[in-house]
This record gives structure tokens, sequence and C-alpha cells, in this order.
């Protein structure tokens, strides 16, 4: 079954290499951009917009997410990707777990649909890791962990043991969420931070 990948910007870039290193080429790369079309991203033609998906018969190819996201203090920037996977989800597209060949996943971790673990990620056991979720480059999610729909573990964060991360949470690089903390749905945490307390839903921490 083929494989297109949604959006043709930088994280595209990033889930093409992951799904190469699988030996699996995407068939094309769909953005809303008509400007783009006969381009090509990491070797992979940009051939139309969403359209062009919604032509394809939902049995005959997968999606891949490759929309990124920007967090403020006030917005983990999460919607845009939660949207786009919803959207296609509802029509009865699939979306695979890609995992890139170099990550580390525990044999009973459980991975939702069209979850993304990057090169270098190490994910414990135990941990479940839902749908839409991005765990990115050198990220480590340990033992028993939980993470909601449609977050973000920015490259090199780290979530220590038995930590719950709510829906559409974006946790920033090189963060770090200690033992047993709660963080609640669409909260941000700056790059960088050490989060030693429970997070509100909607909440911020760190000094960004």
């Amino acid at each position: 079954m083929s494989v297109i990948v949604l959006c043709a910007g930088g994280h595209a870039r990033v889930v093409i290499e992951a799904l190469l290193s699988r030996g699996i080429r995407p068939a094309a790369v769909i953005d809303r951009d008509a400007a783009r079309v006969g381009e090509a991203i990491g070797g992979v033609p940009i051939r139309g917009s969403d359209d062009n998906v919604m032509k394809t018969a939902v049995d005959t190819v997968e999606l891949a997410n490759g929309l990124g996201n920007r967090a403020s203090r006030t917005n983990s920037g999460l919607s845009g990707r939660r949207a786009l996977f919803g959207r296609f989800a509802a029509m009865g597209y699939k979306f695979p777990v890609i995992a890139h060949a170099a990550a580390v996943i525990a044999s009973d971790v459980q991975l939702g649909d069209g979850a993304q673990v990057m090169a270098g990620a190490v994910i414990q056991p135990a941990a479940r890791i839902g749908q839409n979720v991005l765990v990115n480059t050198r990220a480590v999610v340990e033992h028993d962990c939980v993470v909601g729909d449609h977050a973000h573990v920015a490259p090199g964060a780290v979530l220590c043991g038995g930590v719950s991360i709510g829906e559409s949470v974006h946790i920033g690089a090189g963060a770090v969420v200690l033992v047993g903390v709660k963080v609640g749905a669409g909260a941000v945490v700056a790059a960088g931070a050490v989060v030693t307390r429970d997070v509100a839903a909607g909440g911020f921490a760190g000094n960004e």
C-alpha cells in the first residue's frame, strides 16, 4: 500500500526520512500551496492539494501527517495538526504508526494510530502513546508514561517515569518533566524547562 505525506514543510522532511529508514518510499507529498506542485521534498514529488488525496480510495493508500507546530506561551500550536489528522481519519483514511529505524521502543509500548517516533527517541516499557502523537528526535518517554492524543514531545525532551501528558500538549525541546507529574490538556511546557509540579489544562510551565 502506498503512503502519501500531508504538507510539504520541514516536519515532512523528517517524516519522509523516517519512512525511508524502514524501506518505505512515499508515493507523493501533497500541499495546499499550488505553486509548489512539481517540486520535490526529500526526493518525493509534490503532486497537488488535499483534493488529490480525496480522489484516492481509502483502501489503497495510507497517510502520514507532515504538519508540524509552533507553540507559544498561550497556545500549543497543535490545532492544525490535529484538524488535519481528524479530517482525513473521519473520511476513513488510515494513518500508520511511523517509527524511525533508529528509535528504541519497548516491546509492550502502546502506539495509537498515526503516532510518530523519530530518530534517537526512546520509549520505555508500559508507556502509552496516543493517536497522532509526535515523539520527536532524541526525546525520551520513560516507563509508565501516558501521552494523550495529538501531543508533541519535542526534540531532546524527557518525560520521567509515570508522567501523564494530556491531549494537544506541547513539551518543548530539552524540557524535563519529573516523575509522576501531570500536564493538563492543551498546556505548554517551554523549551528547557524543568517541571516539578502538575500543570493545569491550558497552563504554561517555564520562563519563556
